[in-house]
């Protein structure tokens, strides 16, 4: 019974990000994850802006 209460989001229609594996300092982490939920898209934010400048 759990199995069939059990929702996920799905496949995406058009799939716009990519899960990586990517080797962060503790000390970034700390301070992205300090600033609360949303953390990691904050990351995200933070590196499209570096690679609007490469």
């Amino acid at each position: 019974m759990a199995a069939t209460l059990r929702r996920g989001r799905g496949k995406q229609v058009a799939p716009t990000k990519e899960l990586v594996s990517l080797r962060l300092s503790r000390e970034v982490l700390a301070k992205f994850r300090a600033l609360g939920p949303g953390w990691q898209t904050r990351i995200d934010e933070v590196l499209s802006e570096a690679a609007k400048g490469l």
